[in-house]
């Protein structure tokens, strides 16, 4: 019974480990109408230069399912060079889920969540930037490196959580 005990406690354990959660808020970032350099925040990468710049503004916001955001990330256009994007690392199996908003007042706009190849795995409508904030969820279909970012247009992103 103890050795039972013993594997089902070792099983939970390394269960716990398979997939880790991370989080990338807005929140987290400090203010800036110019951010010209590459960001790491909690596993993150958001990818900036001088000629491709981001924003991160303060912008209050309540998502659906009642999390709150003080700030705002602004891709401000789809990626080029390979700035203009948030990357992450994840695991197969995990829920990647996104809070954003088009960039617009008037237009929708589409977030995509891709591969680090830019095979897009999840195409997510952004309402415009007056509506409620836009949530969308995939799960991920292998170990790898991921990435987000516009299809067409400014984007804001509000929060990243993967579980």
């Amino acid at each position: 019974m103890k050795k039972m005990l013993a594997a089902v406690a070792t099983l939970l354990l390394v269960g716990s480990f398979a997939f880790a959660e991370a989080t990338l808020k807005a929140d987290d970032l400090e203010s800036s109408d110019a951010v010209t350099e590459n960001v790491e925040v909690n596993g993150f990468t958001i990818t900036a230069s001088k000629e491709k710049e981001i924003r991160v503004k303060d912008s209050k916001k309540v998502a659906p399912d009642g999390k709150s955001f003080a700030k705002r990330i602004d891709l401000r256009g789809k990626p080029s060079n390979g700035t203009r994007v948030i990357s992450f690392s994840a695991k197969a199996g995990e829920t990647v889920t996104v809070y954003c908003n088009s960039g617009s007042k008037t237009d929708k706009r589409n977030i995509l969540v891709q591969t680090a190849k830019k095979k897009t795995i999840k195409s997510i409508t952004g309402d415009i930037y007056t509506g409620e904030v836009s949530v969308g969820e995939v799960k991920i279909p292998e170990d790898g490196e991921y990435r987000v970012c516009s299809e067409n247009g400014g984007v804001y992103i509000y929060g990243i959580f993967i579980k």
